[in-house]
């Protein structure tokens, strides 16, 4: 598989995914409207609901879920007395922590928006490098 000249990785990062075996993901689709599975993803599909999932589960949370599963984003943002410049610092170390999976090379350039009247939340925009290319997230907390 060809990595696109854009994304950012350096010649060495290049040849050390070239030297190895990346299986290939092949899971449920998850229908998010519904709650319901439907269907098979592969590839940078298959990403983003890794990336989305992973956003959107709450670390310690769930039995079914190890503890490296999941983020304290939501328990961060619910806190009264913490200010934004620490979550804007803090989260992209909880993404980046998260996010280790063998096809997600790197995590960068976030971006944060705060929606009107939700003071709970968070929209975390960044971009990511995959073994599929560069793709562009885009998760509410």
């Amino acid at each position: 598989m060809a990595l696109e000249s854009n994304m950012g990785l350096t010649e060495e990062q290049i040849q050390k995914f070239q030297d190895q075996s990346v299986s290939e993901t092949n899971t449920y689709s998850i229908d998010w409207v519904n709650g319901r599975l439907s269907g098979n993803i592969d590839g940078i599909d298959a990403v983003h609901q890794y990336i989305y999932k992973t956003l959107k589960t709450e670390c310690n949370k769930f039995l079914i879920y190890d503890l490296s599963m999941g983020t304290g984003i939501k328990a961060m943002i619910r806190q009264q007395n913490v200010s934004r410049d620490y979550i804007e610092t803090e989260i992209p170390r909880q993404v980046r922590k998260a996010l280790k999976d063998e096809r997600i090379l790197r995590v960068y350039d976030f971006r944060f928006e705060y929606p009107d009247g939700e003071p709970d939340s968070v929209c975390i925009k960044f971009h990511a490098d995959t073994i599929y290319g560069r793709t562009s997230e885009e998760v509410i907390i």
